[in-house]
């Protein structure tokens, strides 16, 4: 689905709310959602949302199923190290989350996530973002705001 055809779902008006702030074009409007960038999602759809958290699960749910499908596909069949933890570890993990954890757990790519953390990658898409927040147990308005307020 095209990013402006969402937005059009929660207001007939975007086009005109979007531009007073700045070109639309620099919104994404005319990609695919699944492509369009986390801080232009945000952006776009806090100016025009009642309900965040609901219109996020709306656009990018299956989007973020579909690629997390994909991310299982394609590590069936990887070897994991798993190594045998002792009772000390097994204790300790359930607070830590490495780098590697979350990106398995939200079905992104290591290799594009540690890109985006160290920046050598523009942005999380949106749907990453969705991801990460809902693997996190985290609100989504929480998510996008700690990245894009």
């Amino acid at each position: 689905m095209k990013f402006e055809k969402f937005l059009k779902t929660l207001n007939k008006e975007f086009e005109a709310i979007l531009s007073e702030k700045k070109p639309l074009e620099s919104f994404q409007v005319n990609s695919d959602l699944s492509v369009v960038k986390g801080r232009n999602f945000y952006n776009a759809v806090q100016l025009l949302s009642n309900d965040f958290d609901k219109d996020c699960e709306n656009a990018l749910s299956e989007i973020a199923s579909t690629a997390h499908r994909k991310y299982l596909a394609k590590q069936k069949g990887k070897v994991k190290n798993d190594k045998t933890l002792n009772t000390y570890q097994k204790f300790i993990t359930q607070f830590v989350s490495s780098q590697a954890e979350v990106s398995e757990k939200a079905g992104i790519e290591n290799t594009r996530f540690t890109k985006v953390l160290n920046q050598t990658a523009d942005d999380f898409y949106a749907h990453e973002v969705f991801s990460i927040a809902k693997s996190q147990n985290m609100k989504l308005i929480d998510a996008f705001e700690q990245l894009y307020k």
